[in-house]
C-alpha cells in the first residue's frame, strides 16, 4: 500500500478503535457560551475563556475530539491561583476548523499565536490531555522561552507511533489487511458528503468529526515532529498516567499498557526537573474521573520552579 494510503488508514482506523475504547467521548454540540472570546489566528478564528489572576498563565488542551468544555472541573479550581485559560483547538467547540494538515506543529503555532493575541504574556504553564499533550510538548520544543512547564494527562508518547498503531491497532482491527485496502488518496477530500450521517449518529457536529479524522490521520507526522524537536531538560515536566487499563487483556494490550508506561516514566526521567504519577481510579478520562489529580499536578509542577526558564 502507498505511504499515504497506509498513513489515512491509520487514522481512520485508529479512530475507530479509540472509539470503541472509549477513549474518545462521543460528544454533542459545544458547552454553552462561557464568556469567552473569538481570536482570529489567521484566518480563521480560535475561542478562548479565561478566569482568574496570577502567574504564570496556565493553559489547557484536550484530547482528541474534546473541546475546552473538558476541563470544566478544573479551571475552576486552578483559576484559585492562577489565571487559567481553555480553548478550543480549530474545528471543535465554538472555533473555526482550520488548514490542513492538523499536526502538533500547526496547532502549537496556532496556540501560541492565540495566546499572544489574546495579550496573555508568557511565559506559559501548558498541560494536555491524551493528543494534547503532544502539541503542549510541541509548543515546549518549539518556544522553550515562552514555556514555564509542561503537564501530561495520560498522553501517549511519539515512540508509541509505529508500535500502537501499526503493531497493535491495525493488526488487531484488520489483521488480513483487507479494510486498510479500501481507503483512497481522496477519500478526506470527500468526507463532507460521505460521512455526514456518521457525524450525526455520533452527536457531533459535522466539523468536530472531520477535524476528529484530521488529526488521527495526521497523528504519526505528529509523533516525527515531536521527536525531531524535543523539550530542552530544564523544563519542569510532569506526568500523570491512568490506572486502570484502557486496552482490553491480552497479549497486545498488556504490551500497549507496558510500552506507554515505560515511554512516560522515561520522559520524565529526560528532564531536570520530573515528576511522575498514576491516577489509581481512572482510565483515559482522567479529567472527568479524578480531575483534583490534575489539579495537584499543575501545582506540583508549578512548585518545581515552573517560571522563566
Amino acid at each position: 500500500m502507498p505511504m499515504h494510503r497506509r498513513r489515512l488508514a491509520r487514522g481512520l482506523l485508529s479512530l475507530v478503535l479509540l472509539l470503541w475504547l472509549g477513549i474518545i467521548p462521543v460528544v454533542g454540540e459545544p458547552a454553552p457560551w462561557t464568556r469567552g472570546e473569538l481570536i482570529d489566528v489567521g484566518g480563521h478564528l480560535l475561542h478562548i475563556h479565561c478566569q482568574g489572576e496570577g502567574m504564570p498563565v496556565v493553559v489547557l488542551d484536550a484530547g482528541l475530539g474534546g473541546a475546552s468544555s473538558d476541563w470544566r472541573k478544573v479551571q475552576p479550581e486552578l483559576a484559585k491561583s492562577n489565571r487559567t485559560c481553555i480553548y478550543d483547538r480549530a474545528g471543535y467547540g465554538h472555533s473555526d476548523s482550520g488548514p490542513l494538515p492538523r499536526t502538533s506543529a500547526r496547532i502549537a503555532a496556532e496556540l501560541r499565536t492565540l495566546l499572544l493575541r489574546a495579550e496573555l504574556p508568557p511565559p506559559y504553564l501548558l498541560a494536555g490531555h491524551s493528543f494534547g499533550g503532544f502539541n503542549v510538548r510541541l509548543f515546549a520544543g518549539l518556544f522553550p522561552d515562552e514555556t514555564a512547564g509542561v503537564v501530561l494527562v495520560d498522553s501517549p508518547h511519539e515512540a508509541q507511533a509505529d508500535a500502537l498503531f501499526e503493531e497493535g491497532i491495525l493488526g488487531f482491527l484488520d489483521p488480513q489487511g483487507w479494510l486498510r485496502s479500501l481507503w483512497s488518496p481522496e477519500l478526506l477530500s470527500s468526507l463532507p458528503e460521505e460521512s455526514a450521517a456518521i457525524a450525526e449518529m455520533l452527536g457531533m457536529p459535522a466539523k468536530t468529526w472531520y477535524t476528529i479524522l484530521n488529526e488521527a490521520s495526521a497523528f504519526d507526522a505528529s509523533a516525527q515532529e515531536l521527536a525531531a524537536t524535543p523539550m530542552p531538560a530544564d523544563i519542569p515536566v510532569g506526568v500523570l498516567m491512568h490506572g486502570r487499563s484502557i486496552f482490553p487483556e491480552g497479549v497486545i494490550g498488556d504490551g500497549l499498557e507496558r510500552d506507554w508506561l515505560r515511554a512516560n516514566r522515561e520522559l520524565v526521567r529526560a528532564q531536570r526537573r520530573g515528576y511522575f504519577a498514576i491516577a489509581p481510579q481512572s482510565g483515559h478520562l482522567i479529567h472527568v474521573e479524578q480531575p483534583e489529580l490534575i489539579v495537584e499536578m499543575v501545582r506540583k509542577v508549578l512548585e518545581m520552579g515552573g517560571g522563566p526558564n
